[in-house]
């Protein structure tokens, strides 16, 4: 639970007192500001300087402590209650129920299906058993690292797949990617790009590979959180305060890519699928559900990504960075603007296609990044 990232100090000293509580959800910032010596705006002012807010840290604190304690059996369900500030048991699970679908017991017992090596392995498995890729969406790849994909190769690939043009007219037609194209040839070069094609054959090639192995929903959730990710992006972009420099293709490959692995956590086939389901439902923030992952199943969302990606053989550079951000995730190592704007914009796209209704920490954290108009871009793009 505890933050180990030397250069978040007020945000680890938080932590240490939440953790030290013996009913962390009554700890008020008055409290932590006093036992730091602080005077409460310098208090606000140092954590502000580190992205983050009490209420902020306090929510994760208490949302991590709820599930992480559900991951074992080291804590009854009426102390584990009394810890989350809820007067009585029965209270703390009528509200769990409401946001998971089921009961804590019920949750432990999902979670404690298997064992982490057991898990790891089957998803493995069932990655490295996957079938190949659309044969459109191989020669766009091809074409691309042969480095002869310009817009009339990219027409006369896709022109021959019918139905992928068909998608793609009808995301060009839809009014976050502009005016109506009249052909392939306007859809790609006027509304879409000849990167953000190839980024979606991908998509809709792995869409289609998993469609009766993956529940519906979840598949046609988190494609349209992918195929709106480079809308989404630019839109940021245009409401950062400050100029903030992009590997704008790069990183439209990463928020493209980096929660594919939520496919091949939710397999049927997967020991706990059923306890992913119920995470994905119930686990507001991106970090917390890889905080949880990696304790159930020694994989997160990032790396599961990236094991699908790299036995599909796809940009090596786009690998390496979802391995950074997954280090970044974990506190390993420093985060630069960049990171945590992705990492920002990661967790509104997952937000989105969770269907999660309290997004009071995504506004925070907007804030905190000098995002300007984040209300109309939530309106914009996920109807929040």
């Amino acid at each position: 639970m505890n933050l180990h990232q030397p250069s978040l100090l007020h945000t680890e000293a938080v932590n240490n007192l939440l953790n030290k509580c013996n009913v962390p959800a009554s700890l008020t910032i008055e409290q932590c500001a006093s036992s730091l010596a602080m005077s409460m705006t310098s208090f606000r002012r140092k954590l502000a300087l580190e992205e983050t807010s009490f209420k902020l840290i306090q929510s994760k604190f208490l949302n991590e402590l709820c599930v992480e304690a559900l991951l074992t059996e080291s804590i009854k369900i009426d102390d584990l209650a009394i810890k989350l500030g809820y007067s009585e048991r029965a209270t703390f699970e009528r509200a769990f129920r409401k946001k998971f679908g089921v009961t804590p017991s019920q949750f432990r017992e999902f979670s404690l299906v298997g064992n982490v090596n057991s898990s790891y392995k089957k998803l493995t498995e069932i990655a490295g058993n996957m079938p190949p890729m659309s044969g459109s969406c191989r020669q766009l790849l091809e074409e691309k690292d042969r480095g002869n994909l310009d817009l009339q190769r990219v027409i006369e690939i896709v022109s021959k797949d019918v139905v992928f043009s068909a998608r793609l007219m009808g995301l060009a037609s839809k009014a976050i990617y502009g005016k109506t194209p009249k052909n392939l040839q306007e859809a790609i070069s006027r509304n879409l790009g000849i990167g953000t094609v190839v980024n979606f054959a991908i998509v809709y090639a792995m869409k289609d590979v998993l469609q009766d192995h993956v529940e519906p929903a979840i598949i046609e959730q988190y494609s349209q959180a992918f195929l709106i990710a480079p809308k989404l992006f630019q839109q940021i972009r245009k409401s950062l305060s400050s100029d903030v420099k992009f590997d704008i293709a790069l990183t439209e490959q990463i928020l493209v890519f980096a929660l594919l692995g939520v496919f091949l956590l939710s397999h049927k086939s997967a020991d706990k699928h059923e306890f992913m389901l119920l995470s994905l439902r119930g686990i507001d923030d991106l970090h917390s559900l890889n905080h949880h992952l990696r304790e159930s199943m020694a994989i997160s969302i990032f790396a599961s990504s990236s094991l699908m990606l790299s036995l599909w053989h796809i940009d090596v550079s786009l690998v390496k960075q979802l391995n950074h951000l997954e280090k970044v995730s974990q506190l390993q190592v420093k985060g630069s603007e960049q990171d945590e704007l992705v990492l920002f914009m990661l967790s509104c796209l997952y937000s989105s296609a969770a269907g999660h209704i309290d997004f009071s920490g995504l506004e925070q954290k907007a804030e905190l990044l000098n995002i300007r108009a984040f209300a109309e871009i939530k309106t914009l793009f996920f109807n929040f």
